[in-house]
């Protein structure tokens, strides 16, 4: 007698059915994941290939280009030498502002050393520079040796120098109270040499060789004040002294003249010459007065001071 198998239930049909569907989706999810696994195994093998290629023959690959600033190697000095300058030389810009704050604070570079000090400086940028650093001798320390000899023809010099004045107030000691004025004579200092300005009660021969020396120095006075800025003198001096109206003054030219010959005039400093130099090179001559007004330390009284001696 056959045995009849028992009837399944709605559920367990769905239940069936729902197993078999699960199977067919684990088999072709094993079956695609068989099929890509070996072209990602081949593309991966082809890189390797390729990159083991590059290596081999030395390339590398290329993944952007930057233009390179052209850097130049040539001698220059690190206390006169512009931004414009110190950037050919392949100087970074923040360390051009280093090298300016230096110059501001102290001055000078005075030994190549000092510079060789500067921010950011690697052997390969002091081997390329560090030889064509030229400090020039107005800039430069004097050296053990000859400041032995500087100062050896100083006591000398001084030497003879108290000596004549020994002998000379001995002899003249009677006659010095005759050769000073009696009244109130005022004198050219335009004009005046030193013989003359010591006849001034108050004036000897230093002073009367300061006066001198800062009349050539000035170019000529504009006023009888400024001789006070000549040397230490009591104020009764100005008295005794007078600039004529027609007085010529010599004049810098702030267009052609060097930053050391600019400086040479007592109403120029280092940074007022340099701010010119500077002006110049950036944006052509200056044309006037009004142009020196927006650069480093032209105040309105320096400028009010200077303008009789500059010409453009």
């Amino acid at each position: 007698m056959k045995r009849r198998l028992p009837l399944l239930s709605n559920s367990a049909r769905r239940g069936l059915l729902l197993l078999e569907w699960v199977v067919v989706l684990v088999v072709l999810a094993v079956y695609i994941y068989s099929w890509q696994k070996p072209e990602k195994s081949l593309s991966r093998q082809k890189a390797l290939s390729s990159y083991a290629q590059r290596k081999s023959s030395g390339s590398r690959p290329v993944v952007y280009a930057v233009a390179e600033e052209k850097v130049e190697t040539f001698p220059f000095d690190p206390n006169t030498a512009d931004s414009t300058t110190l950037l050919r030389l392949g100087l970074a810009s923040w360390q051009v502002r280093a090298i300016y704050k230096y110059r501001a604070k102290h001055g000078r570079y005075h030994t190549p050393e000092e510079f060789k000090r500067l921010p950011g400086m690697t052997y390969e940028l002091w081997d390329r520079l560090g030889p064509q650093v030229r400090i020039a001798r107005q800039f430069q320390y004097i050296d053990e040796a000859e400041k032995q000899s500087f100062s050896q023809e100083r006591n000398a010099l001084q030497g003879r120098e108290v000596e004549k004045t020994v002998l000379s107030h001995q002899k003249d000691s009677v006659a010095e109270r005759s050769r000073k004025f009696d009244t109130v004579t005022q004198v050219d200092i335009n004009a005046a040499d030193t013989t003359e300005l010591m006849r001034i009660p108050g004036i000897g021969t230093y002073r009367a060789n300061k006066i001198v020396e800062y009349r050539r120095k000035l170019g000529g006075y504009r006023n009888a004040e400024q001789v006070m800025e000549a040397c230490a003198m009591p104020d009764e001096i100005l008295q005794w002294v007078k600039v004529s109206a027609e007085a010529p003054v010599r004049k810098v030219n702030v267009n052609k003249l060097s930053l050391q010959r600019l400086m040479s005039h007592p109403y120029i400093s280092f940074y007022q010459a340099r701010a010119i130099v500077e002006y110049r090179k950036a944006y052509g001559d200056i044309k006037g007065v009004e142009d020196l007004k927006g650069l480093e330390g032209f105040t309105p009284l320096k400028i009010e001071k200077l303008q009789a001696y500059l010409e453009f």
